[in-house]
C-alpha cells in the first residue's frame, strides 16, 4: 500500500517538475502522509515547499489562521474549512497550488458527521476545486486512501486546469 502511494507521488513530482509548478500541502487527517510520500521521492525539494500537520482546531486557528467564524459556523470537517486551509496555505508560502485535507478517518463521529467522510481543497492560480469523500473501512485503511485521493486529485487538477 506504502509503494502505491510512493508510486502516486512519484508520478506527481514529475508532472508538478514538468509544469514548472510549486506545491505546498496543509493536512489535517491524513496528519502528514501525503507529505511523507511526497518527500519519499528523490528531488522532491524542487517542486515540494512545506506542509503543515494542523490536526487540531488550534492549529487550523493559529498556524494556518483560518477565521475562527468559519469553523464556528461550519465545522472543522466541512468544504469551507477545507478551501480556508488550502488558500491560506498557497498564500503563506507562495506556492503555485496548494492541497489541504480535513476529515474525521474514525472511529467515532465527530462534529455530527459521518465516520469516513474527507474534505480535499486544491487552491491555484486559476481557482479553487473541493472534492467530498466518504471513505468506509477502519482508521488505517481510510488514512491512506486519503492520502492518494489527494495525490490524484492535486494530479488531475495540474493536468486538466493549470
Amino acid at each position: 500500500m506504502e509503494n502505491d502511494l510512493i508510486n502516486s507521488a512519484e508520478r506527481l513530482i514529475l508532472l508538478l517538475s514538468e509544469k514548472g509548478l510549486t506545491l505546498s500541502i496543509a493536512e489535517s487527517c491524513t496528519g502528514g502522509l501525503i507529505c511523507h510520500a511526497i518527500t519519499s521521492v528523490p528531488g522532491a525539494s524542487k517542486v515540494f515547499h512545506s506542509g503543515i500537520v494542523s490536526y487540531s482546531m488550534d492549529s487550523k486557528l493559529r498556524l494556518l489562521g483560518i477565521d475562527e467564524k468559519i469553523i464556528n459556523t461550519y465545522g472543522t470537517i466541512s468544504e469551507e474549512t477545507a478551501k480556508a486551509m488550502a488558500e491560506t496555505m498557497r498564500i503563506k508560502t507562495g506556492t503555485d497550488l496548494s492541497l489541504s485535507t480535513t476529515g474525521n478517518l474514525g472511529p467515532e463521529a465527530l462534529e455530527e458527521k459521518d465516520t469516513g467522510l474527507v474534505y480535499f481543497s486544491v487552491n491555484h492560480r486559476n481557482g479553487v476545486v473541493v472534492k467530498k469523500r466518504l471513505f468506509q473501512k477502519d482508521r488505517y485503511h481510510n488514512k491512506y486512501d486519503a492520502a492518494m485521493e489527494g495525490i490524484n486529485l492535486l494530479m488531475e487538477v495540474i493536468s486538466k486546469d493549470i
